[in-house]
């Protein structure tokens, strides 16, 4: 019997080529819009999910109320990890790890080949054992239990020995560091959040040897005695942070550590500033929505073309029951149809996944592979989903078609109006619907984007680079800054600890007028006296910082250092002051004693999903580790080769690697860039899955209707008002989809903006905009059968009368 369904099936496949292709080729669409999305969703969800003890390990972050104002940052000072060992039972181990390419590559050289590193690391003994990156030679225990020692990944390894065995060999690490290789790691897994070339032992960092509370630089990790034990941890921390630091604590002023499981940490981070910039849990939620969607519109699709042609089956059916047939074997035999028709779209979709995941990859940012060659949980998922749509799809037509009655089939008096085309039209309202959703979605998100791009920084972005430097440059940056000067494509010059795109971590500040206790957290960095000009921002109270500024603070004499702060408008509005009465007061930033000399105007130094918090500049001459260069130039290539031969000869010991300021501002919205090209796409392929439905629904309608069209224009209807005809009966349903999902979309795309704290106002236009391109391509959809059905002879439809 099922040889025979499928035998039927297909004959019927042949014998309506249009309508079958239309199925087909909507289900194929769906299907492969959601194999692409899942298997996003899926890598997303899969990140940091191989490591052995994963639900055991928890991410410490830095959590601090300041004056009630409360904060949080990934980094944690070098004590952290120890201390709660030692403290806490639950703490079974833990690992602290520095993250040079936070602040500058690491410079690693091999005989005469220098190279710049950014995927270098250093971390304790504990770090093969806590987590589970397979070791390919080495032992777990002992690779980085000894100073100056370090560990390769496979394709470092290559990349510096070839095909030699590269443990026992040495490496130069920046200007003076001799390490010895102890081991061979395999090369991290893409759904990795730490991703490295070396790992170097942490102990042979001499400054960060002792524990010490202060200065909050590490990534720590924490291997707990069960999942369930954070936090109760968490408050015993708490409690015990003022025995710990020594520092006084209220309950608006403290600072404590929170932990977060690491397996959450991708989609779920708290806070920015990670070992890699992480994904979105609510994208990831969107992208499924929309590819449930998706699916659902594909097989609505064929639904609606199913229940729209039963009239054509009904006659097939009754014959059938005459002469014996089951309602059962009926049902079956039209469910069939539907898997067939399943089966093929599956087919072809899985093909066009497959063809179009390179493409998909790229534009996620994400190295996807096809995992239905890789695993059979994943091949089994797929067939599942044929399954399930089979039963969405076909279900409802292989009901409506075998409970046919049929006397009055046979007799002429069957109809399909009434439920039936109730059905149908309720279902086009849903897709239209849905369709008007996505557009919406994709129209605030772009707007969103380009506002981000256009917004007014507090700083100048365009036409800035950056380079890393180390101590060789920087004893001798007045030098070098003059010899790159001499280029007049060169605008300024300055130095500094780190670039306006991205600051993160918390320095204490503390003014004349307060009580020794209190602290206020601001971000900061060190710069010389460019900085301000350099980048273009503005002084709206004070001075900028000078040349004698800086040489104040490199006196060897700690009695006669004298520093001097800049701070933003936003933590002198904090402090209770105004711009003016701000200058000119003593204070105190992590140790270093000064006076306020100056405020700058509030700019954005960390992502627009937050408010701009207090920060402060210190004029420094030591710590500084970024040369920031504005350039003023139409011939960028010529101004950088010769940036390039200055380099070259001022700093050979260093590869000229630079960075542009604008292209890490485009970083830290990466998500939503990838999220809004993604929704973009499906958003658009939505509309076309729904119109390619649309369109045969209109085909068949305008097919039967064609005696009455004919009738028409013998009575001398002109072809408009039969387009018009024709076509309202589908843009009314299509108009009331878009009533219904306006409240909806105005809802959600006010949410997700509200993840930022500067957005674009949502605007009218954009409403209007996207129910013109949802009732336009409907309306051209559409158009194309009732103007098709028009211009038919009228002779040729009545001749059977």
């Amino acid at each position: 019997m099922l040889s025979n369904y499928l035998k039927i099936a297909y004959r019927d496949l042949q014998r309506h080529p249009g309508f079958s292709a239309i199925n087909i080729l909507g289900l194929a669409a769906g299907l492969c819009c959601f194999i692409l999305i899942a298997t996003y969703v899926a890598f997303e969800y899969s990140y940091d999910r191989f490591h052995t003890k994963g639900d055991h390990i928890f991410r410490v972050s830095t959590f601090y109320s300041s004056e009630g104002e409360t904060g949080e940052f990934v980094m944690t000072p070098t004590a952290a990890y120890p201390t709660f060992k030692r403290e806490f039972p639950e703490v079974l181990s833990g690992v602290r790890i520095y993250s040079t390419s936070f602040f500058s590559p690491t410079v690693v050289t091999k005989g005469e080949e220098v190279f710049e590193e950014r995927g270098f690391i250093w971390a304790d003994s504990t770090f093969f054992e806590l987590f589970t990156f397979p070791l390919v030679s080495g032992d777990a225990l002992t690779v980085l239990d000894r100073v100056n020692t370090v560990v390769l990944t496979e394709d470092a390894a290559q990349r510096y020995f070839g095909t030699e065995d590269p443990v026992g060999k040495t490496l130069k690490v920046g200007s003076a560091l001799e390490l010895v290789v102890t081991g061979v790691a395999a090369n991290p897994p893409l759904n990795s959040q730490i991703k490295f070339d070396f790992v170097g032992s942490f102990h042979t960092l001499e400054g960060w040897r002792e524990p010490i509370w202060d200065s909050a630089n590490f990534y720590t990790y924490l291997e707990l005695s069960a999942p369930t034990a954070a936090a109760p941890l968490a408050d015993k921390i708490k409690a015990s942070m003022e025995r710990f630091t020594g520092y006084p604590t209220t309950d608006r002023n403290y600072l404590t550590y929170v932990l977060q499981p690491m397996q959450e940490v991708h989609l779920e981070a708290r806070t920015e500033g990670g070992l890699e910039p992480g994904g979105d849990i609510r994208y990831t939620y969107i992208l499924s929505v929309i590819a449930v969607l998706i699916l659902l519109i594909a097989c609505i699709n064929y639904v609606n073309l199913a229940t729209a042609r039963s009239v054509e089956r009904a006659r097939e059916a009754g014959v059938r029951k005459v002469v014996g047939a089951m309602q059962a074997q009926l049902f079956r035999q039209f469910f069939a149809e539907s898997a067939l028709v399943t089966a093929i779209s599956l087919l072809l979709g899985v093909v066009c996944a497959y063809l179009l995941l390179p493409v998909f990859g790229k534009m996620t940012d994400r190295p996807l592979t096809f995992p239905f060659f890789e695993s059979p949980v994943a091949l089994v998922a797929l067939l599942g989903l044929g399954a399930m749509v089979s039963l969405l799809s076909g279900a409802y037509p292989a009901l409506v078609m075998s409970n046919f009655q049929p006397i009055q089939v046979l007799k002429g008096s069957f109809s399909t109006t009434g439920g039936g085309g109730s059905l149908r039209r309720g279902l086009v309202v849903f897709q239209f619907s849905v369709s008007f959703l996505l557009i919406v979605g994709a129209v605030v998100i772009s707007r969103q984007l380009s506002f981000i791009q256009n917004q007014k920084l507090g700083y100048n972005k365009d036409q800035v680079l950056e380079l890393p430097i180390d101590r060789t440059i920087r004893n001798n940056a007045a030098a070098f800054k003059q010899s790159l000067k001499a280029d007049p494509s060169i605008k300024d010059i300055a130095l500094a600890t780190e670039n306006p795109v991205f600051i993160q971590g918390g320095y204490s500040i503390w003014v004349e007028g307060r009580p020794e206790e209190f602290n206020m957290t601001v971000g900061a960095i060190g710069a010389d006296e460019d900085y301000i000009k350099t980048l273009g921002m503005e002084l709206v109270a004070g001075e900028d910082f000078t040349a004698s500024d800086v040489a104040l603070v490199a006196m060897d004499s700690a009695a006669l250092r004298q520093y001097h702060f800049i701070l933003n408008e936003t933590a002198v509005k904090n402090l209770g002051w105004t711009p003016e009465s701000a200058v000119g007061k003593r204070a105190r930033i992590n140790g270093r004693a000064g006076k306020i000399k100056g405020v700058v105007r509030d700019f954005h130094f960390a992502s627009m999903r937050d408010e701009i918090q207090p920060f402060a500049m210190f004029v420094s001459a030591k710590e500084l580790n970024k040369i920031i260069i504005k350039l003023n130039t139409a011939n960028l290539s010529a101004t950088l080769e010769g940036l390039r031969r200055v380099w070259k000869a001022r700093a050979p010991h260093r590869p000229f690697e630079y960075e542009f300021l604008d292209e890490q501002f485009a970083q830290l919205y990466r998500t939503e860039q990838r999220s809004g090209r993604a929704a973009a796409i499906f958003a658009v392929l939505a509309v076309l899955i729904a119109c390619l439905g649309l369109f045969g629904l209109a085909t068949f309608m305008a097919t039967k209707r064609m005696k009455e069209i004919g009738v028409r224009k013998v009575l001398g209807a002109s072809i408009t008002s039969i387009v018009g005809l024709l076509a309202a009966d589908f843009l009314k349903w299509v108009l009331l989809a878009i009533a219904i999902a306006a409240p909806f979309a105005y809802y959600f795309a006010e949410k997700w903006l509200s993840n930022f704290a500067y957005h674009t106002p949502l605007q009218w236009w954009m409403f209007v905009m996207a129910a013109a391109a949802a009732v336009g391509i409907a309306f051209l959809t559409v158009s194309y059968q009732s103007v098709k059905a028009a211009l038919s002879n009228p002779v040729k439809s009545l001749r059977s009368e």
